[in-house]
């Protein structure tokens, strides 16, 4: 956390970089790969308990009174980023032969809320260590470009620098994690910042309602999948309670409130269980996996965020104008 706090990259994929590292000097050190299977059992509790945990406590974040606070404008720039991003990214890889689950996680990661949204994806879909590597590598790299290129496109472009509002929807709906529209909002000042982080915090809503929607219809499963659903059930699955335990919590907060020193901790504990869950996840991951995924995840990836850089720009515009 301390190496993530000195660069503008999400922590998460410090996290999952760490783990990488890691196991491929073990397996290069033993071939038997004996110390990864006795870490098993804790890989195994950091990817199911401390993820599940750590998307619940997620929605300390967020309460109802914010997200209404943006309008009609920041809400339909976001429903237009989270579905369109989500249905060109499904067309397009199916077009381009990917898998399933990688389709679903670089397509989830790029419409939400980048490496949490494919983090919380992965035990819906049950994809594989390498395939979430994948997804988190090339969301990253177009987030991080994002979040470079935004403060300089607010200088360029005369109808952003001219309009504080429009530039914080345009950030908080297009940009692919909630820390790069707080760097970037922040680089552009004070009117800019609180509009974007509103912005995101609806996109990051969107997940929820996204991933149930996901466990019950089967999406992102490959097919002839042993858990695919059947009448609208999985069979062998539980409820994915703590995508309701997110809304209960973002629930609470809007009603009751959550303290600044508990959200504080809430967001401290969320972001510790997350970055756990992902190093795991990096531990597990074989690179050779990896690389016979080819160009085509960042070619995917790519498409998505140039329909966010562009058909973003001007959905938010009109919309801004209109509202």
């Amino acid at each position: 956390e301390r190496v993530a706090k000195t660069t503008p990259i999400s922590p998460l994929l410090w996290a999952s970089l760490g783990g990488i590292i890691v196991g491929t000097a073990l397996r290069a050190m033993d071939g038997d790969s004996a110390v990864i299977k006795s870490a098993e059992p804790g890989m195994k509790f950091a990817k199911q308990r401390l993820l599940r945990a750590g998307i619940i406590l997620y929605g300390a974040k967020i309460t109802f009174a914010k997200i209404l606070g943006i309008g009609w404008a920041g809400c339909l720039t976001d429903l237009y980023s989270v579905s369109t991003t989500l249905l060109l990214g499904f067309g397009l890889g199916r077009a381009l032969g990917l898998s399933e689950p990688l389709i679903t996680l670089i397509s989830t990661g790029s419409a939400i809320c980048g490496c949490s949204a494919v983090a919380a994806t992965q035990p819906i879909i049950n994809a594989e260590a390498h395939e979430v590597a994948a997804a988190v590598g090339v969301v990253v790299l177009c987030g991080t470009s994002a979040m470079f290129l935004y403060p300089w496109l607010f200088t360029k472009i005369a109808a952003l620098t001219a309009d504080p509002r429009l530039m914080g929807i345009y950030t908080g709906a297009t940009v692919h994690e909630l820390a790069g529209v707080v760097a970037a909002g922040n680089s552009m000042g004070a009117d800019v910042a609180s509009t974007s982080v509103i912005t995101k915090l609806l996109r990051v809503f969107m997940l929820e309602p996204w991933i149930i929607a996901m466990y019950y219809l089967g999406i992102g499963q490959p097919k002839g999948s042993s858990v695919a659903p059947v009448g609208g059930v999985k069979k062998g699955k539980g409820v994915p309670w703590f995508a309701f335990g997110f809304v209960g919590v973002a629930t609470f907060n809007s009603i009751v409130g959550i303290s600044p020193a508990w959200q504080k901790t809430f967001t401290t504990l969320s972001a510790c269980f997350l970055g756990s869950a992902m190093a795991a996840i990096g531990l597990d991951t074989e690179l050779n996996k990896i690389y016979s995924l080819g160009p085509k995840p960042i070619v995917l990836a790519a498409a998505l965020w140039a329909n966010l850089l562009f058909g973003g720009f001007f959905v938010s515009r009109a919309l801004v104008g209109a509202f």
